[in-house]
């Protein structure tokens, strides 16, 4: 096993890149796991240093390979959410490639971040069998349980269910640009973990036991060889107890800076609200629920584009339901309904099949992201993640990936 963790500090001292790298000794995948992407979210960063270090100290069996990341270094050791532009924005394929091909000397602190990142991703695509497993650690400001956030594919939910906590989908549709949607889209198992409010001791360990469940799951760690799981496994358990197994994003509220936008105190994470409650103020004046719902990261600090989530919850029998509709690729009969055109860029629906209820039945296949229609075009348009379809390479060994920097 090989092992370059750096110094245990987050804030005024920054951390490295590379949180640390540990080879098994059997073949197996590779996982991922990204600690603060978010510079005021460091809970993540300190969960992924203690499961490195008591693997090696533990000497764990392990198959494949762990990779810790940090995120946002700068804002970081700022420890503010980021300096110019949220890091987890801004992962647009044309906006990577104009970083590629500009001068570096341009960058601003988020530029610089991305484009390390970047060129790590880029790394391990190439060098590795694919899919690769990818955890990307958060945190929130309000009260509340943790959750998963997962895109809508069939190989994410594996994990995102050992979790035992609450799954959202449709959080990635609803917020683009993210990290975790442009690793979805290449083809990768991708899961999101948000583990508690940023500065609760409990974050930490929620996020630790995130990290040991899901290694197991993926088939990195042996249940055998970690007779601490269970209890992993019990503390996320009870953290998710009465809540719903899934749910969906039903609404997001952006916000910008000018909008002066102030969410009410006392809302917290999976909170029922009434269609037209109070939830917050903005230059406008109030701010209320259009649907009822339950409410999700609420906005209680500084920076942020997102004042809060509505979600509902999802059935068990809605799950099953998509998963074996695509299973059997129900969805290759789209093209064949009338109305309905599928292409690369999605599916499109127009006349009178685009009624409502349709985009319900949409959702099933995954197909959640709205995709902007020409002037004058009426009708749905939505796009969906890449769905099951992976890219494999040999079982050779791999190409040295070495960190891009090292601090």
């Amino acid at each position: 096993m090989r092992d370059s963790r750096g110094p245990d500090s987050v804030g005024s001292v920054r951390i490295p890149r590379w949180l640390g790298s540990l080879e098994g000794e059997n073949p197996g995948p590779t996982m991922v796991v990204v600690g603060g992407i978010h510079g005021n979210e460091p809970a993540g960063v300190h969960a992924v240093r203690r499961v490195l270090a008591e693997i090696e100290a533990r000497k764990i069996p392990l198959s494949g390979r762990l990779i810790g990341l940090g995120g946002n270094l700068g804002a970081l050791a700022a420890e503010v959410r980021f300096h110019d532009r949220d890091l987890n924005r801004q992962w647009f394929p044309d906006h990577l490639e104009a970083l590629r091909v500009r001068d570096p000397a341009l960058d601003t602190p988020e530029d610089k971040e991305q484009r390390e990142l970047l060129l790590v991703f880029e790394q391990l695509d190439e060098a590795y069998d694919h899919p690769l497993v990818i955890m990307d650690l958060h945190s929130f400001s309000a009260e509340g349980p943790p959750f998963s956030v997962v895109a809508d594919t069939l190989r994410n939910r594996p994990i995102a269910y050992s979790l035992r906590v609450p799954i959202i989908f449709g959080l990635e549709e609803a917020v683009e640009g993210t990290l975790l949607g442009y690793l979805a889209d290449l083809g990768h198992i991708a899961v999101a973990f948000e583990a508690g409010q940023h500065d609760d001791p409990r974050t930490v360990e929620n996020h630790t036991a995130a990290v040991w469940i899901a290694l197991v799951s993926a088939g990195l760690v042996e249940r055998s060889d970690l007779p601490g799981l269970a209890e992993h496994e019990a503390r996320l358990e009870e953290a998710g107890e009465g809540l719903p197994r899934a749910v969906e994003i039903v609404y997001r509220h952006a916000i910008v800076p000018t909008d002066e936008f102030s969410m009410d105190p006392g809302f917290h994470n999976f909170q029922p609200v009434r269609r037209s409650q109070r939830l917050a103020t903005d230059a406008g004046g109030e701010v209320t629920a259009p649907y009822t719902a339950r409410m999700l990261m609420p906005l209680y600090q500084g920076q942020g584009e997102d004042g809060f989530f509505l979600i509902r919850d999802l059935g068990n029998a809605q799950l099953q339901l998509s998963a074996a509709l695509r299973k059997f690729k129900i969805d290759d009969l789209l093209p064949y309904l009338p109305g309905v055109d599928v292409d690369d860029q999605g599916v499109h629906v127009r006349g009178l099949a685009a009624h409502p209820a349709v985009e319900g039945v949409l959702r099933l296949f995954g197909y959640r992201r709205p995709v902007a229609l020409s002037e004058g075009e009426g009708g749905l348009s939505l796009a969906r993640r890449r769905q099951d379809e992976s890219r494999r390479r040999g079982r050779g060994a791999p190409r040295s990936v070495e960190p891009a920097e090292r601090d």
